[in-house]
């Protein structure tokens, strides 16, 4: 999809005859501020084109090149050195004549970040003989320029081909076994391929996550190669017989699709781990990197390739209700079964973690905190002492340190830990993303985001958190216009219309933003996260009728489910009832809710900020 005035990064680039004519335009097409991206064009090589006049120039960009140029850098927004920065005037329109009697020169200059561009003129209106040699000295010297500048480009592009990841999407396996109840066993070892392949070499093979490559599915491969700028697929098959399994695998070269090599496994079940070793020995060496599968880590590899045949079922159905069908119960029920089935089997507990790791926080709060979180460090902390190098249970174990225990020092260094050991692990990078939100440094929350849509370019979630970014940065209209593309790429997901009706909450735009919520309840069944953004919103607008008709929403569903007390806090604040609200968060404190990491950040609670009984709170979670 390429929409002009919308911001790149994860879609297709504009049209190529899009002319961009002036900063505003500029900064309109990536959803920024004119001094952001006149900062980005001194100090990060945003492709802006000048005419240069006499004592003025105009600027000019393409759209198509500002995509290109965002998709490939991801830059990172940095509202302290935006302020810092100095903008230059906005001039809209190239000088059309002369200036005290003399000729005007226009000379069309690239912006140091571009390559030689052919389209570059040099345009001259009646020029004196002094005139003219300071026009030739000046073509000259833009022409050396020119050549020297295409030499280091073309020195750049060599050396990034040897050194540029190569990127690879494994599609999901093909169920053969004629029984559509086995879905969950090849999905599930598709997930569990990718993971171990994602292993090999983070540095320089990057393997889509299982979202993104089940999105693809069935597309043609040119299709998926420009969609997810993956140069290699792997197909399989799978066809299981009791515990006897038959996978068959091919590596296909997507550029013109040439098969380098397929190879078929018959193995008992018990033996899978070995098979995996095995596909991931091969493709390493048909893609030429020097990898050896042995060195791997956070791949969970076991000192045996061997693994109790049940137990391996029981976890990849784990998996497969996790990740497939986002019933967290279900797989919660699985790994359980999986642990029985084999109690030191780590990877079991490390799903076990993650599984009540998002059962207990927002939006997927289905269970109090002070039940999940703990359960999700007991079985992280087991998961670690079978395999000390499993990414997924430090990735567990850092989350539960900042958003239950306010425990900063100790999640800041579980997630290095769980990212130096599974640096392609999507689900590291997206919570210590939501890490850096809750501790303010929203540029490098940006950076993991662009790492985890790297790693899955088409997941909901993924482009749901940059609009949420975004919001906390308050950058509202870039906030909208991120929610507005995922809204309309995945048309039932509800998470994305939190933050468009936030972001417009906070530009006092309440109609918009109350017929955001609405929506959002809707697709949500009426989440009670929903309900309380909504009721909110209502009270900000005046109807503080229907605001407390939400709050007596939200206690009916106290009957049925868990309702967090924040959500209680959230609407009495929309209506102007500080005490009560802050009643409502000493309560919601007590509860460990994971949102309350995000108070200091959070433009909603600013109203709150003077009351000397919020700081005292803020102190408490260590936010100040």
């Amino acid at each position: 999809m390429s929409e002009t005035g919308t911001p790149p990064g994860s879609e297709g680039p504009a049209l190529p005859d899009k002319k961009l004519v002036s900063w505003k335009e500029i900064a309109s097409h990536v959803g920024r501020e004119v001094r952001t991206v006149q900062r980005w064009e001194k100090s990060e090589g945003l492709p802006v084109r000048r005419h240069e006049h006499l004592k003025k120039c105009t600027v000019y960009a393409y759209a198509s090149e500002l995509d290109e140029w965002f998709r490939k850098r991801q830059p990172a927004d940095d509202p302290e050195a935006d302020a810092a920065f100095e903008p230059e005037p906005d001039i809209a329109e190239a000088p059309a004549g002369s200036e005290n009697g003399d000729a005007v020169f226009t000379i069309d200059v690239p912006n140091s970040g571009d390559k030689d561009d052919s389209s570059s003129s040099v345009d001259a209106v009646q020029p004196t003989p002094r005139r003219r040699m300071r026009f030739i000295l000046a073509a000259a010297a833009a022409a050396v320029l020119s050549l020297a500048g295409y030499s280091v480009y073309r020195w750049i592009q060599l050396r990034n081909l040897t050194t540029e990841k190569v990127r690879l999407v494994v599609l999901p396996f093909s169920n053969l076994s004629g029984d559509s109840k086995q879905d969950y066993f090849s999905a599930g070892l598709t997930d569990e391929l990718i993971t171990r392949l994602g292993a090999l070499d983070p540095r320089r093979l990057g393997v889509i996550a299982a979202k993104s490559s089940m999105a693809v599915a069935g597309k043609p491969l040119g299709e998926i190669g420009r969609a997810l700028n993956v140069q290699y697929a792997l197909e399989g098959s799978v066809r299981r017989e009791g515990n006897h399994v038959r996978i068959d695998v091919q590596l296909i070269l997507i550029s013109d699709q040439t098969h380098l090599w397929a190879d078929s496994y018959d193995r008992e079940l018990n033996d899978i781990l070995l098979v995996q070793d095995d596909v991931g020995a091969a493709v390493a060496s048909q893609i030429r990197l020097a990898l050896n599968p042995s060195s791997g880590k956070g791949a969970g590899n076991l000192p045996s390739h061997s693994v109790n045949p049940a137990a391996y079922d029981a976890y990849l159905l784990g998996r497969f209700y996790s990740t497939n069908r986002g019933d967290l119960h279900k797989s919660i029920e699985a790994y359980q079964e999986a642990i029985h089935k084999d109690p030191q089997y780590a990877l079991a507990y490390a799903g076990l973690a993650s599984s009540y790791t998002l059962l207990g926080q927002v939006p997927y709060d289905d269970m109090s905190p002070n039940e999940s979180k703990p359960k999700a460090r007991a079985a992280a902390e087991h998961a670690i002492q079978l395999d000390p190098e499993l990414a997924e249970a430090h990735a567990v174990l850092a989350n539960v340190a900042y958003s239950y225990d306010w425990d900063f020092e100790t999640a800041e260094r579980e997630f290095k830990q769980a990212l130096a050991l599974g640096p392609n692990n999507p689900s590291a990078h997206l919570w210590y993303g939501n890490y850096c939100v809750a501790r303010n440094r929203l540029s490098r929350a940006l950076e993991e985001n662009s790492r985890t849509l790297e790693l899955d370019p088409v997941s909901p979630v993924f482009n749901t958190v940059r609009a949420e970014i975004q919001y906390h940065a308050r950058n509202y209209d870039a906030a909208i216009e991120q929610a507005r593309r995922t809204t309309q790429l995945y048309p039932s997901y509800w998470l994305p219309y939190i933050w468009l009706g936030s972001a417009f909450r906070e530009k006092k735009m309440y109609s918009d933003a109350l017929e955001q919520f609405s929506q959002g309840r809707k697709l949500s069944g009426d989440h009670p996260l929903m309900i309380a953004l909504y009721g909110h919103a209502l009270g900000l607008s005046g109807d503080a009728a229907g605001a407390r008709k939400t709050l007596a929403d939200l206690q009916h569903l106290t009957q049925s489910r868990y309702v967090s007390s924040l959500y209680f806090a959230t609407v009495y604040t929309g209506l102007g009832e500080k005490d009560t609200a802050l009643d409502w968060l000493d309560r919601a404190y007590r509860e460990r809710n994971d949102r309350l990491v995000y108070l200091g950040a959070e433009p909603m609670a600013d109203p709150l900020h003077s009351d000397p009984r919020f700081q005292q709170l803020l102190s408490k979670l260590g936010l100040r």
